[in-house]
């Protein structure tokens, strides 16, 4: 638009390349080519114009709205007479055309000088000279100014003659130098780095770049020379190369274990002291896919997924992964890997760098802790079923006895050894919780319950003991909430045992006095305060370790095993709450429980008026002494009883006859009473018969335990140790 006014120019405007280049052929004196058009770039419009002996002088100029040297470099090594970058002045760019357009009529006056005049970049800022190919010495027919400026000749005396003498600052000698001649002997292409000193002292390096015209070899009739500061790259290269010399260095010296992964998930780089560990040449790896390494991830949930599946989903943040490396004699490595995503200078996903470990021996450790541990369960289930199987005799044949009318004066040797035994059950209890202390938070059974009955209870089991000890037992509600929450009620009631145990313990005068703060619908306090012995704010510190007395005399003067305290903040934190001390020595001791025990629906009764009368229940397990308590409770209670001392023996009297109710024992030789359940479930279904309901009778009857039970086929878990009244109420909540 700016040519066509007011100007004598005949201007056609074209779309595309294809048809600019058309309308050159047809005779144009002048040619502007847009950088960026939809079928052709403009370098690549010039080089098909220079090809053709039509266009080889035609004045072209080249317009862009990129300011990167390299384009500006690839335009004039097409064969752009002039490059300009937009915005463009107007009238700058008149006088351009002007002077192309003049300077195209002089290489149409003079033919044979119209390959160097078409080189030629007027007024251009650009470090460019041209030579003759054609004469030995390679005579500089054009130099800018920006190259005499760049070579360091402007001002001198002897200003630039020849092509050889460009780069004349230069150490004649050097290799690069050398290269640079034999370059221009044999009319070559090539690019060369000089340090070039200026008269300041400072040397810059300057990237020289011969290109022959029209082409290489015995062809080229000129040489274009061009000039090229990269003193800035040469310094930014150099800071790379130290930067990774000396993480080179550090990696070497420590052995450390770097790693770099492509975009294809390709190893590029593994470091000396990782490809020694694992007896691997770095050079034999590099370039193979993760998959083909023997890499697998070690959580056996993903142990058959691919790694390079796992990484192709995580391209935006670090990993951290534990693999597993098999090495070439087949054995197995544990590596723990830490790894990042990178980008490349486009902002596109690049791969993954990362630092690796050798873990293998804490992951045996690992492994090793976690046996230990399965084999502590074991034993800790095998504990509490050995023991726990003779007190439920004890305790259940006590209870069936107490129930007797012809006891007579028996009866308190009776109550005595009842009272015993269930010592002896609350101390095997407080031994297995220690056990369990390590492991964390315990599994809790949270149901509706009735709060108030559960303290009562508690406190009421207390009262014989403190009138004994001449010690007054007040206890107190205080609030008018709802009675009924949501919680544990054994561990609620083991905790107050524990802290009652205590404060009777140790108060010989005064008084005990027990608050049960339920005036929050979501919290409850219970406040424990006695008059006795006290304790220093040392021993308070102390208080909660497990096995610890606050004074040796104390342990052979009340007895006790220095377990309670530790076990009561156990149970409390793993309900979610707390339990503090507050004590002063000589002064007694303020225990302060803190649960949140949420209000919950009304408690159900309705096993109250459980009839078992012409009931037929079968009786499972291998212990004679408990298949007899448990006939003797089902007897009073008017039921028909069928007693089998193995699963296999009651699959055939099952087979045999119906019956309303299962009584199963879960640890049995050869068939387990999970099992067993099975077996009996699978067969109901296959018959299509109604599921008997089943109670599983067991010691091991923690709630993650009880769950498991429920999953194999059972309706509900009957605990060892029990007694007629908590058998009536576990069958009371299946039937």
């Amino acid at each position: 638009m700016s040519l066509r006014n007011g100007t004598q120019y005949e201007v056609e405007g074209y779309s595309t390349a294809e048809d600019g280049i058309s309308a050159c052929f047809d005779g144009a004196d002048l040619a502007v080519f847009d950088h960026r058009l939809p079928d052709l770039t403009g370098v690549e419009a010039i080089r098909r114009l220079r090809l053709d002996r039509r266009t080889a002088h035609l004045p072209i100029i080249v317009v862009t709205g990129e300011h990167d040297a390299t384009t500006r470099m690839a335009a004039i090594r097409a064969g752009a007479t002039e490059f300009l970058t937009k915005p463009v002045n107007i009238e700058e760019f008149k006088l351009r055309v002007r002077n192309l357009l003049n300077l195209h009529q002089a290489q149409k006056a003079a033919r044979d000088r119209g390959d160097l005049l078409e080189m030629l970049i007027s007024g251009a800022d650009a470090a460019i000279a041209v030579a003759d190919a054609s004469l030995p010495a390679r005579p500089l027919l054009y130099v800018s100014a920006a190259l005499n400026r760049a070579s360091g000749s402007e001002g001198k005396t002897a200003s630039l003659r020849s092509a050889f003498d460009i780069p004349a600052t230069a150490d004649p000698q050097s290799q690069e130098h050398v290269r640079y001649r034999q370059a221009l002997e044999g009319r070559n292409a090539g690019q060369f780095e000089f340090q070039i000193p200026h008269d300041n002292g400072v040397a810059s390096w300057t990237e020289v770049t011969l290109q022959p015209v029209p082409a290489p070899g015995q062809d080229a009739r000129f040489i274009v020379i061009s000039y090229k500061d990269v003193s800035t790259v040469k310094e930014m290269r150099a800071d790379l190369t130290r930067v990774e010399g000396r993480l080179s260095d550090i990696a070497k010296m420590s052995r450390a274990w770097f790693f770099e992964i492509d975009a294809q998930l390709r190893l590029s780089y593994v470091s000396e002291g990782m490809a020694s560990a694992f007896d691997i040449a770095p050079e034999s790896i590099l370039g193979s896919h993760i998959d083909d390494l023997g890499v697998r991830l070690k959580d056996e949930a993903y142990k058959r997924v691919p790694l390079s599946a796992v990484l192709a989903q995580n391209q935006t943040r670090a990993l951290h992964e534990l693999l597993s490396f098999k090495l070439s004699d087949g054995s197995l490595r544990a590596v723990q890997v830490s790894m990042v995503p990178f980008k490349d200078s486009e902002g596109a996903f690049a791969g993954f760098r990362g630092y690796a470990g050798d873990v293998s021996a804490l992951a045996e450790a690992r492994d090793q802790a976690q046996m230990a541990s399965r084999a502590k369960s074991a034993f800790l289930a095998t504990m509490s079923h050995e023991m726990r199987t003779p007190l439920t005799a004890i305790l259940g044949m006590a209870d069936v006895l107490g129930q007797s009318d012809r006891l007579g004066d028996d009866k308190e040797q009776l109550a005595q050894i009842s009272v015993a035994a269930n010592e002896l059950n609350q101390v095997l209890s407080d031994v297995l919780d220690v056990a369990r202390l390590e492991d964390g938070p315990l599994q809790l059974n949270l149901v509706p319950f009735d709060l108030r009955a559960v303290c009562d209870q508690a406190v009421g089991s207390f009262s014989r003991k403190a009138v004994e000890r001449g010690l007054a037992l007040r206890f107190a509600y205080l609030g008018e909430v709802e009675d009924n929450r949501l919680g544990d009620a054994a561990r609620l009631a083991q905790i107050l045992r524990h802290l009652l145990s205590n404060a009777v313990k140790f108060t010989e005068t005064g008084e005990i006095r027990v608050e049960v703060d339920i005036s929050r619908a979501e919290r409850v306090v219970i406040t424990i305060i006695d008059s006795g012995i006290g304790m220093s704010e040392e021993q308070v510190a102390l208080a909660f370790e497990p096995f610890r007395q606050i004074d040796e005399s104390l342990s052979r003067r009340y007895g006790g095993q220095g377990v309670g305290l530790s076990i009561a903040r156990w149970l409390a934190r793993s309900m979610q709450g707390d339990l503090d001390l507050a004590s002063e020595k000589g002064c007694g001791t303020t225990a302060i429980l803190s649960l949140p025990l949420a209000i919950a629906p009304a408690v159900s009764t309705s096993h109250k008026g459980i009839d078992l009368s012409g009931r037929s229940i079968l009786v499972t397990d291998d212990s004679a002494t408990n298949r007899r308590l448990l006939q003797l409770m089902l007897r009073k209670l008017n039921a028909q009883v069928t007693l089998c001392e193995d699963g296999e023996t009651a699959l055939k009297t099952l087979a045999d006859q119906n019956f309303d109710l299962l009584l199963l024992d879960i640890n049995m030789p050869r068939m387990a009473g999970t099992d067993l359940i099975r077996e009996i479930r699978m067969r109901e279904a296959s018959s299509n018969h109604r599921p008997v309901p089943a109670l599983a009778v067991t010691a091991n009857a923690m709630p993650d335990q009880v769950r498991d039970y429920l999953r194999a086929g059972f309706n509900g878990c009957l605990g060892k140790p029990f007694t007629s009244q908590k058998l009536l109420e576990t069958i009371g909540q299946i039937v």
